[in-house]
């Protein structure tokens, strides 16, 4: 199996608030993710998991070192592709769900395939979408505004919406952190479905121990250092 996602002595630095010296996040990351696993990063709050999470989504930049996504340079991209890979190549689920409050369930899942990059449209996307609502579990709540469904339904939403592009991989900062432990438990086996029956590569930022331990691998970043537990 190829490797889906490789970082090379990956580096990330803030400018110090007083102008001084710049403030290390993480120096000379490596990480290798087969295609199709599901990965885990666990570690304090500030450690840098979501940063390192967010620039293989393109949401931020390192200061040095390299992404490579699938066999992609990420530093090589333009501004036009750098759209296509965040809409096309990646989904985002966050721990706050970011749906669009006026827009019903069905609408939600299917803005992402609006902004041009793919070829669903008309009846197709409205099929797709419909298809991956039923997958999650909310066939009946197409109609639905996200102030008329629980928090779990809306994270269930959430994880529709980022699969309708067919993304090669999925990124998942704190999926569960504004959930209960059932609902987090379901949607984390949600995840871990997804992830065997679609082959899409999940990698999941987490503080949660049980959520980890589920996943296929799991490393620990802490003092800029990532390593591997297991």
């Amino acid at each position: 199996m190829k490797n889906i996602i490789e970082i090379s002595n990956l580096s990330k630095s803030f400018p110090s608030p007083d102008g001084e010296e710049a403030v290390d996040v993480f120096n000379e990351v490596n990480l290798s993710v087969e295609q199709g696993s599901s990965v885990a990063i666990v570690g304090p709050s500030g450690s840098g998991k979501s940063t390192l999470l967010n620039m293989i989504g393109l949401l931020d930049k390192p200061t040095g070192g390299s992404i490579e996504v699938n066999q992609q340079s990420l530093s090589s991209l333009s501004d036009q592709t750098v759209a296509e890979y965040r809409n096309q190549t990646v989904g985002f689920i966050f721990q706050s769900h970011h749906l669009l409050p006026s827009c019903t369930v069905l609408e939600n899942v299917m803005v992402p395939a609006l902004a041009g990059f793919g070829k669903l449209e008309g009846r197709q996307l409205r099929n797709r979408a419909t298809e991956l609502l039923e997958e999650v579990g909310l066939g009946h709540r197409l109609a639905h505004l996200p102030s008329q469904i629980s928090g779990g339904e809306r994270q269930r939403v959430a994880v529709a919406r980022a699969l309708i592009n067919n993304p090669l991989v999925l990124l998942a900062d704190e999926p569960t952190g504004a959930l209960d432990q059932t609902n987090s438990g379901n949607l984390i086996d949600l995840l871990i479905q997804l992830n065997d029956q679609k082959g899409i590569t999940l990698l999941m930022v987490t503080h949660s121990a049980d959520s980890a331990n589920k996943m296929k691998q799991a490393y620990h970043l802490k003092d800029g250092i990532l390593n591997k537990q297991r």
